[in-house]
């Protein structure tokens, strides 16, 4: 630092432009290796994305192949076929198994051949497919198992299909049940398993291929490699930058798991850094430029500013302090103008610098603000909302097993509760959040076979108050989870609202259940955490973290006389009662 003091302001001006300079070559740099970075990461979420949509097609096209497989593996008519050993009733069985692969062919277009293979040697085919031809040997226990790509005729023209084997078993108890009768295989079209996927239509200088468990390609937007072998890297390198064909490709790599595959991508290394280094170039002469341009003015402004400060300099050597009553004046450039009226003001600057102390406090507030309300968002947000998806779990049960009104109640009660939810406005009245707790306890209601009983005891005075939302949900479901549904005796949920008389403005609400209860010392606990300063959010895994986040947001919104006071016994219930001031609808005052 002293070297630095010592030097001249003219030395000193040029080690600043020195160090402006390098720092904005290295900001530049730091830009284009993030640039890249970024464009690498894009790159990889396109790939993900185009990915995810044809892994989705091929899923969905393997389920409907499974399920020809298996629906032809037990089919009676089949069975039957595997299972007789008169060469002349077989001869008669034909016609209904040649029917029975007709239709199904047309479940979905690309099958282009059913074949029957029994334990015998013997086969049947609706085209007239043999062993020699499909020349594919299955797994001792085949499941719906994709071969490798091969050559299939139809109708005269050659294509790429699959064979996808599967193990026929007896189901016929009288006749060597469960033990293996044969096998059918499966012709499909390559194609078939992209339902038509456009790969064309990719960023230029991108290739895409589909290969089968043996690497070959059978779907590609490069057409002439479909059928040949793809070779990977010698290293392995699944995803990176790699050197194929004598040229750097960036590469990404995929499973195919359903049919034994894989899913690559290359993209050539120009091809893929052409924009970042196009702007590179740019960037690089624009920065020359723009050197060459600032060079000019960097000169007229040292010399402009060195005589000034020469003459401040000699000023301030000279004068004593009887003399600082004194006032300087400086020509030159406007920052040597503005130091002389600057020392002349500088009582006036004591002024602006009260006013900024107060200005900066006053910023803090507002930050102080800020941050308790972002902390008042953050508690709303924390509404437990496990109960869905165990409600969505229940449905589907419902819907597997048979086909019921309770379907429809528990959907068109869970449809209100997301609508209520998404809805925009922080507050509603109390009888819409008394219908949001009915619709819930529907839900509950079907899930455990109508275990639970539910009423609410709400004076029509009442009902159009206006209260916080989500206030009364998180209550009811923590009577669910942790008080009735423990019990499995018949239990019962209420909730009463009324006025107190001894305050005569605020509301009484409470949410009641007779259910386990807690002991004194988790009574104890919990009330610890309700009324505690720190609030921080409580995992979601403990009990007690909806009433602590309702708890917290009534606080917050009104004031520490509000929130929530908990009674419980063991063995006979739990007691939540809710205070807050209250107020109508239409009206922004407080009753």
């Amino acid at each position: 630092m002293n070297v630095l003091r010592k030097l001249p302001i003219r030395g000193q001006m040029f080690l600043i432009a020195t160090l402006t300079m390098g720092l904005i070559i290295a900001i530049l740099l730091f830009n284009y290796s993030r640039s890249a970075a970024f464009l690498t990461k894009n790159n990889e979420v396109y790939t993900n994305d185009m990915f995810s949509q044809i892994e989705q097609t091929i899923l969905s096209n393997y389920d409907v192949v499974k399920w020809l497989t298996y629906n032809v593996a037990y089919n009676k008519s089949i069975q039957d076929y595997l299972l007789d050993e008169d060469p002349l009733s077989k001869l008669q069985r034909y016609p209904t198994l040649k029917n029975l692969f007709i239709n199904l062919s047309t479940v979905k277009p690309g099958i282009l051949d059913f074949l029957i293979i029994g334990k015998n040697g013997e086969t049947f085919s609706l085209q007239g497919s043999t062993l020699n031809q499909i020349n594919v040997t299955m797994p001792k226990k085949a499941d719906s198992y994709f071969s490798a790509i091969q050559t299939c005729k139809n109708i005269g023209i050659e294509r790429y299909c699959f064979a996808v084997g599967t193990n026929i078993f007896s189901s016929d108890i009288h006749n060597r049940y469960t033990n293996e009768i044969g096998q059918i295989v499966l012709l499909i079209d390559a194609t078939t398993l992209t339902g038509g996927y456009d790969i064309k239509s990719l960023q230029p200088g991108t290739s895409v291929y589909l290969l089968d468990r043996n690497n070959t390609i059978f779907m590609s937007n490069v057409r002439h490699k479909i059928g040949q072998p793809f070779s990977f890297p010698s290293n392995g390198l699944e995803s990176g930058i790699v050197e194929l064909d004598g040229e750097l490709q960036h590469i990404q790599v995929k499973e195919l798991p359903q049919i034994g595959g894989k899913f690559v991508r290359l993209i050539p290394d120009d091809v893929f850094f052409k924009d970042i280094r196009k702007l590179r170039k740019q960037t690089v002469i624009a920065l020359t430029v723009g050197i060459l341009l600032l060079l000019i003015p960097f000169f007229l402004i040292l010399n402009n500013m060195i005589l000034p400060l020469r003459k401040l300099y000699h000023y301030m050597r000279i004068h004593h302090k009887e003399d600082l009553n004194k006032r300087v004046d400086l020509q030159g450039s406007a920052e040597a103008e503005v130091i002389g009226i600057r020392y002349n003001q500088m009582l006036s600057d004591v002024q602006d610098l009260t006013g900024q102390l107060v200005d900066s406090n006053d910023r803090l507030l507002k930050s102080e603000i800020e941050k308790k309300r972002a902390e008042f968002d953050f508690l709303k947000s924390q509404v437990n909302p496990h109960f869905l998806y165990n409600t969505l779990d229940t449905i589907r049960g419902l819907a597997s097993e048979r086909g019921v009104p309770e379907i429809r109640e528990m959907t068109g009660a869970l449809s209100r509760i997301f609508r209520y939810s998404i809805k925009g406005q922080d507050t509603v009245s109390l009888s819409d959040e008394i219908r949001i707790a009915e619709a819930y306890m529907n839900i509950q209601m079907i899930r455990f076979s109508h275990r639970f009983a539910f009423k609410h005891e709400i004076p029509e005075s009442l009902k159009g108050t206006i209260v916080p939302k989500m206030i009364l949900q998180p209550l009811v479901e923590n009577a669910v989870f942790h008080g009735l549904e423990p019990r499995y005796e018949q239990g019962t949920l209420t909730i009463t609202a009324h006025y107190d008389l001894n305050s005569g403005h605020d509301l009484i609400l409470t949410v009641s259940d007779d259910g386990i209860g807690m002991s004194e010392e988790k009574l104890a606990g919990l009330k610890t955490r309700l009324h505690a300063r720190n609030r921080g959010t409580d995992s979601g895994k403990e009990a007690g973290v909806g009433l602590l986040n309702v708890h917290h947001r009534l606080q917050f919104q009104y004031d520490q006389d509000y929130g929530l006071d908990i009674w419980s016994r063991e063995n006979q219930g739990t007691v939540v009662t809710i205070r807050i001031p209250i107020q109508m609808e239409g009206r922004a005052d407080h009753v």
